[in-house]
C-alpha cells in the first residue's frame, strides 16, 4: 500500500458515508423541529459545530453536549435538556459505524486502532453534527420567512 492509498480511501469511504447518513441527521433535526430556533438557538448549534470541528477526542464532544444538557436542566428546561440527550445518544451510537469503516480500510501496520478509532468517531460526529446544523438552519429559516 502507498503512503497515499490509507488517506484516500478513507477520505472516500468518510464522503460516501456522509451521503448517506446525511438523512439520518435531518429526522434528528425534524424530530426536534419544536424547538428550533427559538429553544435551541442558531448561536448553540454554530457552539456545537466549533466544538465537534476543533475537538481532539470524542469524549471533547461528548463532554461538550452533556455539559448542554445540564445547563438545560438546571434551568428547568426538559425539553431541551431531552434534546441534548438524544444528541449524546445518536452520537454514541456513530461509535460502531466507526469501527465498521476502520475495519473496512487498509490501517498502516504502525497505527495505533484505539486512536484511530476515536478519530475516526470524532470525524462521524462532525459530518452527522454537519448535516444536522445545515438542515436545522435551512427549516428554522424557511419557517421564519413563512411567517414573516
Amino acid at each position: 500500500m502507498s503512503d497515499l492509498e490509507y488517506p484516500l480511501l478513507r477520505k472516500q469511504r468518510l464522503a460516501a458515508w456522509s451521503d448517506r447518513w446525511q438523512a439520518e441527521a435531518a429526522r434528528f433535526a425534524d424530530s426536534h423541529r419544536d424547538l428550533l430556533p427559538r429553544r435551541i438557538t442558531s448561536a448553540q448549534l454554530y457552539g456545537l459545530g466549533n466544538v465537534v470541528r476543533s475537538a481532539r477526542r470524542y469524549a471533547d464532544v461528548e463532554r461538550f453536549i452533556k455539559h448542554q444538557a445540564g445547563k438545560a436542566e438546571r434551568a428547568g428546561r426538559l425539553d431541551v435538556q431531552g434534546y441534548w440527550n438524544d444528541l449524546v445518544t445518536a452520537l454514541s451510537n456513530l461509535r460502531g459505524e466507526a469501527q465498521t469503516l476502520l475495519k473496512g480500510l487498509p490501517v498502516p501496520p504502525e497505527t495505533d486502532t484505539r486512536q484511530a478509532l476515536d478519530a475516526l468517531h470524532r470525524e462521524l460526529a462532525e459530518l452527522y453534527v454537519q448535516h444536522l446544523i445545515a438542515h436545522s438552519l435551512y427549516k428554522a429559516t424557511g419557517e421564519d420567512r413563512m411567517q414573516g
